[in-house]
Formats: structure tokens, sequence, C-alpha cells
């Protein structure tokens, strides 16, 4: 599948998924990360959550740690990066690839609303100049339109 010039293999992201024990997919553009843990334990369920991208595997590691401090370190993790829309999840069919390795789904729908509101705000944020520097002003348009004129 091409989305926006992004090539993603849909069969080996859900493959990954399907083997991996923990599995991040994280989203650039809104610096979060939906963090999936099937690991499972006596009274311990899988886990799903939102959070901060990490700089590296290392870091990923220690967060989970001190997420999950009753479990050992997993044995395999696969790190997806996913550039488009958080709908195209959805869209893909990678959202029921993920639904599979989690046991609470109601937290799941949860995480991936709260990833679709952190997407609109960005969205937002870079339509009303919050955060964002306009590569073009209103006026600097009309000054480079009057250089063009001349």
């Amino acid at each position: 599948m091409i989305d926006d010039g992004v090539e993603l293999d849909l069969t080996a992201v859900c493959q990954n998924i399907a083997e991996a024990e923990v599995i991040t997919v994280y989203f650039p553009l809104i610096g979060r990360t939906l963090l999936v843990d099937a690991r499972r334990a006596d009274n311990v369920p899988t886990m799903v959550r939102v959070v901060p991208m990490a700089r590296d595997t290392a870091e990923r590691l220690r967060s989970l740690r001190r997420l999950r401090p009753m479990l050992p370190r997993p044995e395999s993790i696969t790190m997806i990066p996913w550039q488009m829309r958080v709908q195209t999840v959805v869209a893909t069919g990678v959202w029921e690839c993920l639904l599979r390795r989690i046991d609470d789904h109601p937290a799941a729908e949860a995480c991936l609303a709260q990833l679709q509101s952190l997407e609109r705000a960005e969205q937002l944020d870079a339509i009303l100049g919050r955060r964002y520097e306009a590569l073009w002003t209103r006026e600097g348009a009309r000054e480079h339109a009057e250089e063009d004129d001349r």
C-alpha cells in the first residue's frame, strides 16, 4: 500500500504484530506511541497505552520496566513508524491485527480515540499557527507577487 508517498507492506506489518511480544506504533507528527505489550502472566493481562515517543529501544525498555515491573524483559519488540494519519491504522486493517493481541478492547478503543484527538489538535495548531511558523505570510506573499510582477 502507498499513501502520500509512504510505502507500507501490510502483510509484513501484521506478521510483525502477530509475532512480537511488544508492539510500538509511533506517530512522529503527534510525538506519541501506541504501546501494546502482549505479554501475560498470572493476574497480569496485556497492556495498551498511548505514551510519549521514546528516543531509542533502550529508553522504551526502561519505560516498560517501570510500567510492568512484574514481567521480565521482553524477548521481542517491533517498532512501526506510522507516517500516515491515525485513521489509516484502522482503514488498512492494522488495527484489527493489533486488537488480536490485546485483552482489553475498550482500553484499545480509548487509546485510538486519544490518538485521533491528539492528531486533530495538532492539525488545528498547524492551521492556526500555534507552535508552527508559516513559510509564507500574507505580507510576504504579497511582496513576492509584487517582485514577480516587476
